[in-house]
């Protein structure tokens, strides 16, 4: 008898799941965000037992190919999550440690490199050249690079952009090194050690470094100096030093970023101890993740472990209509109302030309 009183009791559970107004509010708040700013891409989210998933658009800029779950897109510096990981993998095999000079790690770097610690690197703090728009004579070498390793010397050759510590700035360039770091404690390649540690155990089998057949082709309406975007996306202009890397613009699909997600919200991928060193809580409720935008793309991914709760957002047009629908919808999963809006300026909002 107590038993049934049990399964009746998981039964009711699960109905109350399936009633939730949850994937209805999130997808009214597409609908009403997807009017101010065109939404082409695919959106993921869950809390608890709830879940949503939409997609919308093209993979191609002939509308030939539909966008699906599996659909790899470009993701950005969304990618930098995988770099984070990275390290939280090697501090949690007792690799490496957050607070300890980047120089133990990379001896090569000059003395003026000592006060960077690893944290500061994660945290872009650490006044390492921002490199997001890499300067002209940069190219050849960006584009020779095989190994993260292979860019440190052009990276130490910039002067920091402040004291270490004392204030935050993005860095691309303080990812490269992170990429390097991964390499010299791991002995592995840096795409190597991801697609063997992450996305192999995850079983992400969308996910790479370099796009296939299958992937979305990122789409843009910028022009050129002066004139207005263009009416029509069309495939951007791929330039070889902007390959995937450490620093971002990794591919990945909505399938694979859901079980990435998942695996971040419990605590045998990563454990709670070294997910709270990896990523401080800045506020509440705990939430950590990422933005991306380039030429072409526009990405979302936050995790909130003690809601229970994350949000992928992934599009192949330019920014800001991926963020701008992230920035919708994460009220929503915390019960509050949608905060769609309408895209500032020019409508076209860039990180750097074609940098993560």
């Amino acid at each position: 008898m107590k038993r049934s009183i049990f399964s009746l009791a998981l039964l009711s559970l699960a109905n109350l799941a399936a009633a939730s107004p949850l994937p209805q509010a999130l997808g009214e708040c597409v609908a009403e965000q997807s009017k101010l700013a065109p939404f082409n891409g695919v959106i993921a989210a869950s809390k608890g037992n709830s879940r949503y998933f939409h997609k919308s658009g093209f993979a191609d800029a002939d509308g030939k190919r539909q966008i699906v779950r599996d659909t790899p897109f470009r993701l950005a510096s969304v990618g930098k999550l995988f770099t984070q990981v990275a390290v939280g993998q090697l501090l949690q095999n007792g690799k490496l440690k957050l607070d300890a000079s980047v120089r133990d790690y990379l001896p090569e770097l000059p003395d003026t490199f000592t006060p960077i610690t690893i944290a500061q690197l994660l945290d872009h703090r650490s006044g390492v050249a921002p490199m997001t728009r890499p300067e002209m004579a940069d190219a050849p070498v960006m584009a020779g690079a095989n190994t993260a390793r292979d860019l440190v010397a052009l990276i130490s050759g910039k002067p920091l952009s402040f004291v270490p510590g004392s204030r935050e700035e993005y860095s691309n360039g303080g990812y490269f090194l992170l990429g390097a770091v991964i390499e010299s404690v791991s002995g592995e390649n840096y795409r190597g050690y991801v697609v063997k540690h992450v996305f192999k155990p995850l079983k992400m089998k969308s996910s790479g470094f370099e796009p296939d057949a299958t992937a979305a082709v990122p789409l843009t309406r910028l022009a050129g100096p002066g004139q207005a975007p263009a009416t029509n996306p069309r495939p951007r202009m791929e330039f070889p030093e902007f390959k995937a890397s450490s620093a971002g613009d990794a591919l990945s699909s909505a399938a694979d970023m859901e079980a990435f997600a998942a695996a971040l919200l419990g605590d045998q991928f990563l454990s709670a101890a070294v997910k709270k060193a990896l990523f401080p809580r800045l506020g509440s409720p705990w939430r950590f993740g990422q933005a991306g935008g380039s030429v072409g793309s526009n990405t979302g991914f936050w995790v909130y472990p003690d809601e229970k709760t994350w949000l992928v957002v992934l599009s192949n047009f330019d920014p800001p209509a991926g963020e701008l629908m992230g920035q919708a919808l994460q009220p929503v999963l915390a019960g509050q109302g949608c905060k769609a809006s309408s895209p500032s300026g020019a409508g076209l909002m860039m990180r750097g030309a074609g940098a993560p």
